[in-house]
């Protein structure tokens, strides 16, 4: 069960790098852009759970 836990988190943050390179920008310039967006527009990102949360609660009150 441990095993399977690992892999997941490893997998998790291993994807989470792997999608800022998938538009060729640094981690440094997808951070800006990210921060710059409002907050309800903001991509769903592994281990931000304030801002996942909000979102999904506006979601779901207000509908996509």
């Amino acid at each position: 069960m441990n095993v399977l836990c690992s892999l997941a988190m490893v997998s998790m943050v291993w994807f989470g790098f792997q999608a800022t390179n998938l538009n060729g920008m640094s981690r440094v310039q997808y951070r800006t852009q990210v921060r710059s967006m409002p907050l309800l527009e903001r991509p769903n990102r592994p281990g931000h759970f304030y801002g996942n949360n909000v979102r999904r609660v506006h979601h779901w009150r207000h509908g996509r």
